[in-house]
């Protein structure tokens, strides 16, 4: 940011030289600690999370497709002894 110019411009306003002063640097000093973030931070972050989501997807399908085995061995176990009892 160009302190210079912005101070110069809030004078043009109307502003007192000192006052522009002041909200000039706080403005700055504002901008210069927030955690900007940034188009390729946010691509970045886009992949990584498409990655966990493809992940867990398998996790999951890997999940699901344990519960119907078990479930279709247990229904065929009852088929089959059941009728004994």
């Amino acid at each position: 940011m160009d302190t210079y110019k912005t101070v110069k411009r809030m004078e043009l306003a109307g502003i007192p030289e000192n006052y522009a002063e002041v909200i000039t640097a706080v403005i700055n000093e504002a901008t210069n600690q927030s955690d900007l973030v940034t188009r390729s931070d946010l691509k970045e972050f886009r992949h990584e999370i498409h990655f966990e989501m493809k992940s867990l997807e398998q996790r999951m399908t890997n999940k699901v497709g344990a519960i119907v085995v078990g479930t279709a061995s247990v229904m065929m176990f009852l088929d089959k002894y059941l009728a004994y009892f």
